[in-house]
């Protein structure tokens, strides 16, 4: 499916190493794992990010000197796990499934044991390395919370012919927007075919939309959940060649409103930094608003994504900074400026030959083109 934004006619295309030329080769999954559940972190400063999380929209579940759960609305007992450490990093996901067969499966497959998770609610997992290092904690049995009382349907809207909502306005609560679950981690790596080939085989996740370079290869893919029948997010896991790490993370709110009500507030707060919002993505069609905790890493509040069962196919396109978002703010600068530790770690992809010199220069063109005609 060709994507139409402004500048999309004027993208050169290849016509002999179109995007789809070369397509993702899916091996045979181990398993099909169905949520992504939580994410894991070092925490250089358990209180000051607990007090960002809580601005954002999440509360506190359960917090000692060294370890700090913060939760959603929705019934996880946490999406956020941070442990006190000297200097803060990512360090991996909580992926669930749906049977302790799951996990039986992939410790076969892999080598590895199944093990009690030593946190709250409990439930057993089976921890993986993904190729760059970062801990995959496959999951089961986590003991559920009650869910939080918080607006759960969109405001109703009023159009031309059609009014749902008389004798009454919109006011948006000053308050954080709450945050109703983890919806998607973003991640780079250098060593971009192994990795991408270790998730669809460990998690046997689907491919919903590739970015591909001019020459056909595959540069960022938009990894979802198998469920079957069963709606999965557009994207849950985003593997995209380059730095190696995290890039950013997203949570969801109800609405459009709910987005703007947490930027708002955030920017009420006055000691946070926002980075990119509002808008609408393009892929995945997600309402976004983006922000940088206090240790810089990126947080994203989003609402409205698509949804797909797992018989849609997968879409290729060209990489493009403007096939990013259909409206909003400006692409940033900032949004591919690459910070002194991505940027070595594309000098030791180079250097290990696992990032290639003719990439870098056609993902810089690709990259450094106008995201709109009229920047």
């Amino acid at each position: 499916m060709e994507l139409q934004y402004p500048g999309s006619d004027t993208l050169p295309i290849n016509k002999k190493t179109p995007p789809g030329s070369q397509p993702i080769n899916t091996p045979d999954a181990y398993i099909k794992a169905d949520a992504l559940a939580y994410l894991i972190w070092d925490v250089a400063d358990l209180s000051v990010q607990e007090t960002f999380l809580t601005d954002f929209g999440m509360l506190t579940e359960h917090k000692t000197s060294k370890e700090l759960f913060m939760r959603g609305y929705g019934d996880s007992p946490y999406l956020y796990f941070g442990r006190k450490a000297k200097k803060s990093a990512f360090v991996g996901m909580g992926i669930k499934v749906n049977s302790r067969q799951d996990l039986k499966v992939l410790s076969q497959k892999t080598g590895k044991p199944i093990q009690k998770i030593p946190r709250i609610n409990g439930g057993e997992m089976v921890s993986l390395l993904d190729p760059n290092g970062i801990v995959i904690e496959v999951t089961f049995g986590i003991a559920p919370v009650k869910e939080i009382v918080t607006r759960r349907e969109p405001l109703p809207t009023n159009s031309s012919g059609n009014l749902l909502r008389v004798n009454s306005g919109q006011r948006a609560p000053l308050m954080p927007s709450p945050i109703l679950k983890l919806g998607h981690c973003v991640t780079g790596t250098p060593n971009f075919e192994n990795t991408l080939h270790w998730y669809l085989q460990h998690l046997g996740l689907i491919a919903t939309d590739v970015l591909c370079l001019p020459d056909g290869s595959p540069t960022v893919t938009f990894l979802r959940f198998d469920r079957g029948d069963k709606p999965a997010d557009h994207h849950s896991i985003v593997v995209g060649k380059g730095s190696a790490g995290y890039l950013h993370s997203a949570y969801e709110v109800v609405d459009m409103d709910a987005v703007a009500q947490g930027q708002q507030y955030l920017k009420m707060k006055k000691k946070y930094k926002h980075f990119w919002g509002i808008g609408r993505h393009l892929l995945g069609s997600q309402v976004f608003d983006y922000w940088h905790g206090p240790d810089d890493f990126e947080f994203e509040h989003y609402a409205d994504g698509d949804a797909f069962t797992s018989d849609n196919p997968t879409q290729y396109h060209p990489l493009d900074s403007g096939n990013i978002y259909s409206w909003g703010h400006d692409l940033p600068k900032a949004m591919f400026a690459l910070k002194p530790a991505q940027l070595l770690g594309v000098v030791r992809g180079l250097i290990k030959g696992d990032v290639k010199l003719a990439w870098l220069k056609q993902a810089k063109k690709a990259i450094s083109r106008p995201a709109r005609p009229w920047l």
